[in-house]
């Protein structure tokens, strides 16, 4: 997009940098500034200079925003995806917490139930002379988004500075003025930057300043800062507190990128007006982004074999590292159909591609990040202390931050590692739980193995975990194992077996009166369910099944991960199932088609009751309804089980999709009635 050429009533700058399109794609920007009519020589130089520094911004912005996957070759042209945006009331307690604490549940519990409203990316660009955060987990594409957003604001003529934090460690005080202009643009005169740090004071409502990464900043900014002036030489952390204050440029618009927990740390005086929280990808998003970098055959076979692995696909670095693991697998480990087994690849291709260099080794480095990881999770933590790397013999020299997120630039190891407030977490939370089941299997004694299976393993706490325990130990069955490993596997075989028949009592208990407690019963089910899938054990899944209750409504919403180990489990079910329901469990067209299918494959009248109402069902699982008709004899409740066109509402049967439905009743001669809405039944007419 190229501005027009300005009219003859433009009087100065503020003229031309008012102009506000509104932008929907800001991924290439081209931009040729128009020089306004000047009245003085003075005005003329210092627009030139501005403009100049404009063109530098957007330099800057093209050399950093190349997204560039590790060991998986591109297309030339990158597509754009947005994740979901939320405002949220990040700051609503008088208390905040110290430090983030460990969820295993999934969404970021300091995110959790502090959701607004839900946000466009228009709405970000509409701030003006605000303070806002914009938070999100690790891997969700902050950085990406923040590269974004700074050409988009370019591309209405605001003056954007985009800063990477983690680049800005600087040990030696400097001034505003070099940290924003002299350091990130260096190699030009006095004259230039002074021009251009005087307009920028002058004219602070048409600045915008992003500040990406506040987590992967050396310094902290728990402490309150005293107020500088725009010319003091002070460390960093100074400035950078100086400028969440609005102290430096208050009408300008401030913005900072983060892990949530970093953001909790600011004091009072300092915290953003506005706080936004970044989502997953779309299905659709997530798609296109997988595509960019892989073909249509790996995306179909994930799609079809590895729901799970779809779902996780969402965030982009989880995105990343099942392509790669796909691409290169590792020959011991198999294809990376399971979380388990994706992150064994990721460590080995790690390995392989000289990622991570230690001199003992790989495997000794990996120890103790498992020790590192074991006592962090124990004590619910994943902010981690210079102390605790330090006490597991891990240091700056030997790891890479896809592993542990350390920052390096501009300090020593040792003044890094081992003093002052620095602090430390693994680049995704899911490697911590890895690298800490890793250690309950390969590192944990036998005797203490079994105390910790019996006590520990099944709490909340440990969900995550547990299931990579399962992944680890039940997926050895086809390798030749013995010794501890073997103990381990029968200890945690007898005991996930005794818990699944145990929930599984319980909850047939409480299938009558489906109360909240019966719902949080099934929710430790599924997830029992699930560990077995993660460990292909069929030994397993049949013991599992023998308990599998007569009665059974699916948790609601049924996440992606639950879906193959409950159909796993579903697969050794010979008994006769009295009520299955799958209503409001938000399946997706290929979640029930992979339900669908296993269900299809039971004996015919297995299933009395059924329903599969309000759901998020596509006319291409027409098919897969037709093929539950023969296994259901009773009662099949399909009410509201489509998408609507918008994508939003729900809808029942249309016309064609009832004629087809009746078909088949027809042939198949049952007794089954269909309820496809409220007052329409169908039966069949032979």
């Amino acid at each position: 997009m190229t501005e027009q050429s300005t009219s003859s009533n433009v009087k100065n700058t503020d003229a031309v940098l008012n102009q506000s399109p509104v932008i929907n794609d800001a991924e290439n920007v081209t931009i040729n500034y128009t020089q306004p009519p000047s009245t003085s020589s003075s005005d003329e130089d210092e627009w030139k200079s501005v403009r100049k520094l404009m063109k530098l911004c957007i330099s800057y912005l093209e050399k950093v925003g190349k997204l560039r996957f590790q060991g998986v070759s591109a297309k030339e042209v990158i597509p754009i995806v947005h994740p979901t945006i939320h405002e949220i009331t990040f700051f609503d307690k008088d208390t905040v917490p110290v430090d983030e604490r460990y969820d295993p549940k999934g969404p970021n519990k300091l995110i959790k139930n502090k959701i607004k409203r839900q946000v466009c990316f228009q709405d970000l660009l509409d701030q003006k002379g605000k303070f806002i955060s914009i938070v999100a987990s690790a891997g969700s594409g902050k950085t990406v988004f923040s590269l974004r957003l700074a050409k988009a604001f370019s591309l209405l003529q605001r003056l954007c500075i985009h800063l990477k934090l983690m680049d800005a460690n600087y040990e030696q005080p400097l001034t505003l003025r070099q940290l924003l202009l002299e350091n990130m643009f260096p190699g030009h005169s006095e004259e230039f930057y002074s021009t251009c740090f005087s307009w920028m004071q002058k004219n602070a409502d048409k600045i915008v300043l992003i500040l990406d990464g506040l987590d992967q900043a050396q310094y902290s900014l728990e402490k309150i800062s005293p107020k500088i002036n725009y010319n003091a030489c002070v460390p960093v952390k100074d400035l950078v507190f100086n400028l969440c204050r609005k102290h430096f440029f208050p009408s300008s618009l401030l913005i900072i990128t983060s892990r949530p927990h970093a953001v909790l740390y600011l004091p009072e005086p300092a915290r953003p007006q506005v706080t936004y929280a970044l989502g997953d990808l779309g299905l659709e998003d997530t798609k296109e982004l997988f595509l960019a970098f892989a073909d249509e055959d790996l995306w179909r076979k994930i799609n079809t074999t590895s729901t799970q692995m779809l779902s996780m696909c969402r965030n982009p670095l989880m995105l990343q590292m099942i392509i790669s693991s796909n691409i290169y697998p590792s020959e011991d480990i198999g294809d990376a159909s399971t979380p388990t087994r994706l992150f064994a690849t990721v460590m080995k291709n790690l390995a392989q591609s000289g990622y991570i260099r230690n001199p003992e080794g790989l495997d000794e480095l990996v120890k103790r990040l498992r020790v590192l990881a074991f006592e962090a999770t124990k004590h619910a933590q994943v902010i981690l202390t210079a102390k605790q790397l330090r006490n597991a013999g891990v240091n700056l020299a030997t790891i890479h931050d896809i592993v542990v997120q350390l920052h390096t630039h501009g300090l020593s190891v040792n003044n890094c590692l081992f003093e002052g407030n620095t602090k430390f977490f693994f680049c995704h939370q899911t490697f911590q739980e890895h690298l800490t089941a890793s250690y309950v299997v390969y590192g944990m004694p036998v005797e203490e193995f079994q105390d910790f299976v019996e006590t520990l393993l099944f709490q909340e706490h440990w969900t995550v975990v547990k299931r990579f325990v399962c992944g680890l130990l039940f997926d050895l069955e086809s390798k030749a194992i013995s010794g501890d490993l073997q103990m381990k596997k029968n200890i945690l075989k007898k005991h996930h077996i005794q818990q699944i028949a145990i929930i599984s009592e319980k909850y047939m208990k409480s299938s009558q009166n489906y109360s909240y407690g019966g719902k949080a019963l099934a929710n430790k089910l599924f997830d029992l369910y699930a560990c077995v899938g993660e460990g292909n054990d069929s030994s397993i899944a049949t013991k599992a099944a023998e308990h599998f209750p007569t009665i059974i409504q699916l948790p609601m919403p049924m996440t992606l991960n639950l879906v193959p180990g409950f159909c796993f489990v579903m697969k050794h079910v010979t008994k006769q199932l009295d009520w299955l329901s799958l209503w409001g469990c938000s399946l997706d067209a290929n979640s029930f088609h992979e339900i669908a299918s296993v269900i299809k494959e039971m004996k015919p009248g297995q299933i009395r009751n059924m329903k599969i109402n309000d759901n998020l069902l596509q006319p291409s699982n027409i098919d897969d309804v037709i093929g539950l008709l023969r296994v259901v004899r009773g009662r099949l409740g399909m009410s509201r089980c489509f998408i609507g066109v918008d994508g939003r509402r729900l809808r029942s049967a249309n016309q064609d999709e009832r004629n087809r439905f009746q078909s088949a009743l027809n042939i198949i001669q049952t007794r089954l009635e269909v309820y496809v809405d409220d007052n329409i039944i169908l039966r069949s007419q032979k």
